[in-house]
């Protein structure tokens, strides 16, 4: 492909600002010449569920991910990749037991959390999933170098709203915050389609009304959601190793708008 329509092709795909290393992850092989591609360690926190499942399948793919660490409350060997390591730790010692293994990593994903069952669940409960143990997963990546982290939270996340579920989401958020890393992405999916626990004909019926409502309430598929985790970390990833980073910490909270442009045609259509 000519080089000028490769640019052009990529000004037009890509996020601005995406470096032509950080295009790999959206499937598009190119760099100019000479120019080094960083690679990086990843550690991700709720590989078994819908969301953290994909990361980790999208991952596995990427050549500039080197190697990653898959935390987990139970031995699963889901994931049979050399790459690949599995991590079982008790969870009210996930800090603690996390801290070994998260020693040289670059960026931390954590797809964890209750979700729809909030409601049956104790409040200590969900406070404990939804804030202690992503807290202390962070703290842990942190510690073991992690400069990028990026967060699953939800829609309408508030510590000030009167909605008990959107306040602790709010509170996770800003849990999270506290560990300072260089880059954290927030995301905030409103209803996930392709999940588990969500019925099968909201995938058909949500997309006809996303007019009808506030984009960051629109549904988004949980590939889609994946692939905005995993591209937005690797793009601040590439930012700092190359020394293109703003000096101080960033929070950056993407809600549909802003996690659009990294999905890619045909992606929520996979398993």
């Amino acid at each position: 492909m000519p080089t000028a329509l490769c640019s052009a092709i990529l000004e037009r795909a890509l996020p601005q600002n995406t470096t032509f290393a950080g295009a790999r992850s959206y499937g598009i092989e190119a760099s100019p010449v000479g120019e080094a591609i960083a690679q990086y360690s990843a550690i991700v926190l709720g590989a078994t569920g819908n969301v953290g499942g994909r990361i980790v399948q999208l991952l596995i793919k990427n050549p500039l991910c080197k190697k990653m660490v898959v935390v987990t409350r139970r031995k699963t060997d889901a994931f049979a990749d050399p790459k690949v390591s599995e991590v079982v730790v008790n969870m009210d010692r996930l800090e603690e037991e996390v801290a070994p293994h998260a020693q040289g990593v670059d960026v931390a994903l954590a797809a964890f959390g209750v979700g729809k069952g909030s409601a049956k669940i104790p409040e200590e409960e969900v406070r404990k999933i939804e804030i202690a143990y992503p807290q202390a997963f962070c703290r842990a990546a942190k510690a073991g170098g992690a400069r990028v982290c990026g967060v699953m939270t939800a829609a309408g996340a508030d510590p000030e709203a009167g909605m008990k579920y959107a306040k602790i989401i709010g509170e996770k958020e800003k849990a999270v915050e506290s560990v300072k890393f260089d880059f954290l992405g927030l995301y905030r999916p409103a209803v996930i389609l392709g999940n588990s626990n969500t019925p099968g004909v909201l995938g058909y019926v949500l997309p006809l009304l996303q007019w009808a409502v506030p984009s960051k309430y629109h549904s988004i598929h949980k590939n889609d959601l994946a692939r905005a985790m995993v591209a937005q970390s690797e793009q601040a990833f590439l930012a700092i190793a190359q020394g293109n980073a703003p000096k101080e910490p960033t929070v950056k909270i993407l809600e549909y708008k802003e996690m659009d442009p990294f999905f890619v045609k045909g992606e929520s259509d996979e398993p």
